[in-house]
């Protein structure tokens, strides 16, 4: 799921969450006839494995551009083609590639180079660098600045902890100009306490300072190599903060054997940092030499295309999907975002299996898609919508799943006094009251088998899943989502925590309402006046999707 951009000033980290319990097992048996033995097609067990692999080592977090997104969007194709799914996408492929690039080093021109009167003292090659990787040729002298940075507050009531961007003091009357800033933190407090915006507070200190480079500092050699900073190239509309992050300055990172060798060979020692001053003119000079180049990534929509049955209405499409991609790797962090998306993935794999094992096949067809580049702005479902491999107006509606694997509870961005326990049988539904009245009924009707508690207290959480971007074309939409917890885009959001039974009922309740908007006679009308509310007055234009009569007296 997108996060929302957060003020710095109030954020809340929360401690991990609490064992689960177990939810009611899905029962095939309450559908209907038509579907009921494409819905027992599906068990926890495969939910699991397909889950574990999702979110597993391999991938990496799925981070759209990264390898572990190629080899997750290749997993998902198999998947499709496995179930004789038809592959409707470039080249007869299950993908439709998104533009998309990243910041690679140029490895034999990396390096950073310390010396000591003329003579070299070390080089330091783009294999043992971590950090930001953009391109910079600097030198100067170098100034060691040891920085302290204030713990986290105390945890209020609740267990919430408001976080502030630090302010790092001593700064000041410290001349860096055209000087190569090594940058130690000093992090107060216990792992527990320390404050996540150290490294933005540092940013924040250095800003006017004119250093010709900054160095930052970690006990360990970093693994991983250099971050590259990624977004949609042309085509996919990226959003102004994707570029900026790829205009961000190099920061790379040096540690272990490394660090201590330099400090060495000014006389210091890396038990000694505990203690120096803040700014500290060492007997070195450092050159900074990080070359970068723009390469296109791996991103790309997987889908594929169940045909209906019916001739007359087998180019009508009811659209099943999630988003595959997390936040990846991040340096030295993986990211695994089992339930962020992972969990709605192996929704759209469930969904998939229930309606190819299932003998009776509906009159229209089913188009089932895992999105790129989510967790970027969305960009992934914006490029699919704007250029859709089928008529927008085909799409009887989009059904989106993202993080329907665990129980919503107080977290990052609130929810206060929510607990996962109270939360065991709650399920989300989002956008259904916005644009087509019939579907808000059908998923109500459906829920009679499916037998959720479903609250409609989410609607904040409308424009940040890519259903977001059929809405705004006018297609029906419904969100399945069973709300933020603490392990929400954090490393913490691993496969162990999911409730796989809740899962499971959650892709068989979509399974049973894709089933009957493919198999019955009409399709969701949206509303003239829910749909003029919607666009707002001078952006109104007709929607894709069929609209109903206006009811009379209605707009004056």
């Amino acid at each position: 799921m997108l996060r929302r951009r957060l003020p710095l000033l109030a954020v809340t980290a929360l401690a991990a969450a609490p064992l689960f319990a177990q939810v009611p097992t899905p029962k095939a048996t309450a559908l209907k006839d038509d579907r009921a033995a494409g819905a027992a097609a599906v068990d926890v067990a495969q939910c699991k494995a397909w889950l574990h692999t999702l979110a597993g080592p391999e991938f990496e977090g799925r981070g759209t551009g990264q390898p572990g997104f190629e080899k997750a969007a290749n997993y998902v194709a198999a998947h499709f083609k496995a179930l004789g799914l038809e592959a409707r996408g470039q080249d007869g492929t299950y993908f439709q590639h998104v533009p998309w690039s990243t910041t690679k080093v140029v490895a034999d021109k990396t390096f950073v180079k310390f010396r000591k009167a003329g003579a070299d003292v070390l080089t330091i090659p783009a294999a043992r660098l971590g950090g930001n990787a953009s391109t910079i040729d600097a030198s100067g002298d170098v100034v060691l600045l040891c920085l302290d940075v204030p713990a986290a507050p105390a945890r209020g009531e609740g267990g919430a902890r408001r976080m502030q961007m630090p302010k790092i003091e001593g700064l000041d009357a410290i001349d860096l100009k055209d000087k190569v800033a090594l940058v130690h933190v000093r992090q107060q407090g216990d792992d527990a306490t320390r404050n996540p915006f150290s490294a933005f507070a540092v940013q924040q200190a250095l800003q006017g300072k004119e250093a010709a480079a900054i160095v930052m500092t970690q006990a360990t050699t970093p693994t991983g190599g250099m971050t590259g900073r990624a977004g949609a190239g042309r085509g996919g509309r990226a959003n102004p903060a994707a570029g900026g992050a790829r205009r961000q300055p190099a920061q790379p990172v040096i540690g272990g054997d490394d660090l201590a060798a330099v400090l060495a060979a000014a006389g210091l020692t890396v038990e000694g940092l505990a203690k120096a001053p803040t700014a500290t003119p060492l007997p070195l000079t450092a050159q900074l030499s990080l070359a970068t180049e723009e390469v296109n990534a791996p991103a790309m929509n997987v889908f594929a295309v169940l045909p209906g049955s019916d001739p007359a209405k087998k180019d009508e499409y009811v659209v099943i999907g999630s988003h595959l991609d997390h936040l990846g790797r991040r340096g030295d962090t993986i990211s695994p975002g089992a339930d962020d998306d992972g969990s709605g993935t192996t929704g759209v794999l469930a969904v998939a299996q229930m309606f190819a094992k299932n003998k009776v096949r509906p009159a229209r067809s089913v188009l089932f898609v895992c999105f790129s580049g989510e967790e970027n702005g969305l960009i992934g479902s914006r490029f699919f919508a704007d250029n859709c491999p089928i008529p927008l107006s085909s799409i009887v509606a989009e059904l989106q799943m993202d993080m329907i694997g665990r129980d919503e509870e107080e977290n990052v961005e609130g929810d206060k006094g929510e607990l996962a326990e109270n939360n065991r049988n709650t399920v989300h539904l989002v956008g259904t009251k916005k644009l087509a009245p019939s579907l808000h009924d059908l998923c109500l009707a459906a829920n009679k088998a499916a037998d959720f508690a479903i609250e409609y207290d989410q609607e904040g959480m409308f424009g940040r899943s890519d259903h977001a971007n059929f809405a705004q074309k006018g297609v029906p939409v419904a969100f399945f989502f069973t709300g933020l917890h603490r392990d929400y885009h954090q490393p913490t959001d691993t496969p162990d925590k999911i409730h796989y039974e809740k899962l499971l009922r959650i892709a068989m309740w979509v399974y049973d309402i894709g089933f009957e908007l493919a198999s019955q006679a009409g399709r969701p009308e949206i509303d003239p006046e829910l749909w003029g509310k919607f666009r707002g007055g001078g952006r109104n234009r007709a929607p894709e999707a069929p609209a109903a009569p206006l009811k009379q007296g209605a707009g004056k």
